[in-house]
Formats: structure tokens, sequence, C-alpha cells
């Protein structure tokens, strides 16, 4: 076929055919697969396709507390895989940056004289955007910070059905006393997650959380925080369901120091499915999320952006799943 010809069948001008042969910008992508097909199959070289490099992604890692690196797990690596992989389909090289927030608005204000667009992770972001990532001067998607009152794009976990399998599994348990570890640092989907855990379990016909411990980040200030409320004299519930793993190993080690056993007298949920999960004996039943699912989410989002210039915005969601292990058992009749 000619390029006339291509032209014709899919109802646009042979300029725009010539547009996509000779692989420069201006055509939508749905349009520009269609015709680089065609073209292909009819013996046509599109010029520079191989090796044409498109330019360069920038991904920021937000830091304002030590929780990624507490974890001590493959959270960052996994997350950079699934940049590169889609970067490497779509002939882009991509860049790391630092950012904290004293040097957040720096960095973002000066990523378009480098950079096609960004790729923010918001992990341990927990405020009000500013105008740098409201209004940046190039694409920009947001992954894993729970901001759904602002037009951002983003890729953040879907807590709901994960968190609803897992106050389940306490309830088909016996545990109707459940209590709830809970991170001062709200940031990420810890909002949503807490969300999510209270209207689980109305749907099951629980009661709200019996008890609800605020504990910190660091492992052994959280220790402190639960050997006091022991010490108090709280009525420990049957089972737990804690904001991350972190905060469930560490409420366990200081269960077990206090005589109680796991699954026997109390049962304990995480959330993250980190390292730590099958280090601690018994190990821990967790919630695990997709990050390399959702990294690679996040920049086929930022690649449509640059090369389609979409209106709107979109908010993508990526499910999480149980993961079963010993830390789940019977409830314990009191009394």
């Amino acid at each position: 076929m000619t390029i006339r010809q291509i032209a014709e069948l899919y109802g646009v001008a042979p300029s725009t055919v010539s547009v996509v042969l000779n692989n420069r910008p201006g055509v939508r992508k749905e349009m520009r697969d269609k015709l680089e097909a065609a073209l292909i199959e009819n013996g046509y070289t599109i010029k520079n396709k191989k090796n044409e490099h498109k330019g360069s992604i920038l991904f920021i890692y937000y830091k304002s507390t030590d929780y990624l690196a507490a974890r001590k797990d493959n959270t960052l690596s996994s997350i950079l895989l699934g940049l590169e992989e889609v970067c490497a389909q779509n002939n882009y090289s991509f860049a790391l940056a630092n950012a904290t927030p004293d040097t957040i608005d720096q960095v973002l204000a000066s990523a378009s004289d480098e950079h096609k667009g960004i790729v923010f992770l918001g992990t341990e972001y927990y405020d009000q955007p500013g105008r740098c990532l409201l209004h940046a001067e190039i694409p920009l998607v947001i992954l894993d910070a729970f901001l759904p009152e602002h037009p951002l794009n983003s890729v953040n976990m879907n807590n709901s059905y994960g968190i609803h399998q897992a106050i389940s599994l306490l309830a088909e348990n016996g545990h109707r006393q459940i209590g709830y570890l809970k991170s001062r640092l709200e940031f990420g989907c810890l909002r949503d997650r807490a969300n999510c855990i209270y209207s689980s379990m109305h749907m099951l016909g629980l009661d709200s959380p019996c008890c609800v411990i605020p504990v910190s980040q660091e492992s052994t200030v959280i220790q402190e925080e639960i050997r006091s409320w022991i010490d108090s004299g709280a009525d420990v519930p049957t089972a737990f369901i804690a904001d991350n793993d972190t905060i469930a190993v560490s409420s366990m080690q200081v269960l077990q120091e206090k005589g109680y056993r796991i699954p026997d007298d109390i049962s304990i949920i995480g959330f993250d499915d980190s390292e730590i999960c099958t280090i601690i004996q018994p190990h821990l039943t967790t919630l695990r999320a997709n990050l390399k699912e959702m990294a690679r989410q996040a920049a086929q989002r930022l690649v449509t952006m640059i090369e389609d210039r979409p209106g709107g915005y979109i908010q993508i969601e990526v499910g999480t799943e149980l993961i079963q292990r010993q830390s789940v058992g019977q409830a314990k009749q009191k009394g």
C-alpha cells in the first residue's frame, strides 16, 4: 500500500502518515500506533524508531522521615525496576533526585530544565500540595501519596479489598474485639487505610476498633509505647490490625515478652509484606501492595501525558492482597 492508501484506510491526511513515518510529534498515540503498524506491515521503515531517545524522566524520592529506609526491604528497588521497564520500552532514560520538605520546591522548579516529566514518590509526603506540585511546568505523576481532594495525576494502592479480606479473616476466626495499632504519621495511603478499617468492620457487623493505640515509626519507641500501654492495665483485645509491618512486628515482640502467645492468645495482621514478616516467629500475616506495578502505572501515565498531552487528570489504584501466614488463629474465649 502507498502512503496515500494507508491515509485513506484510516481516514487521515497523507501528511499525517508522513509525520508518523518520519517519527515526528503531533499525532495521538492511538492513531500513531495504528499507522506505525500499517507502515511496517507494508515494508516502510520508521525513522529512528528503534534507537530514538525521547528524553529523560525524573524520579523524585521525597524523604521527610525514615519510614522507607526503616523497612529494610526492596521497596525502592521494586519501584525503580517498574519505572525502568516502562522507560526502556518507550525510549526514555530516567534520573533520580532526592528531596526534603526544605528542598522540594527547588527540585520541582528546576526539573523542567533537563527532564520531560516527573514521577514523585510521595510515601512520606503528608502536606497540602503547594504550587510547584499543583502547577508543575512539566507533566507530573504522584506515586503513593493519597491526595484525592486535588486535581493531580496519581497512582496509589487500593486499600479496600485487602483490608476487607484481613478483617474478614479475623471475623471468621471469631474475633470481635479488634484493636488498631495506628501510626501517628499519616502519610501516603494511611489516611485511606484507617477509613477502610472502620468501614470494613462496619460492613461485617463488627463494632469499631475496641482500642486505637497511636504509635511511632521507630521500632524501639513502638516497643516502649506498647509496653507502657499493657502495663497501664489496658484490656488487651483478641486481635490487632496494624498500619504497617514495623508496627506489627514491634508490638508482637512486646506481647510475647509479656507472656502472650501468638496466635493462641492474640492474633495480629500487618501491612506491606516487608522482609521482617518472615524473620519473626510466628511469621506475620500481612497485606501486600504491588509496588512495581504501581510504578509501572505511574510511568506509563507520565509517558501518555508527555506524548499525547491529554486533558484532565487520572487517579489510578492498584489492588492489595492478603498474605496469610501464622499470626492469625481462633479467638481465645475470655473469662
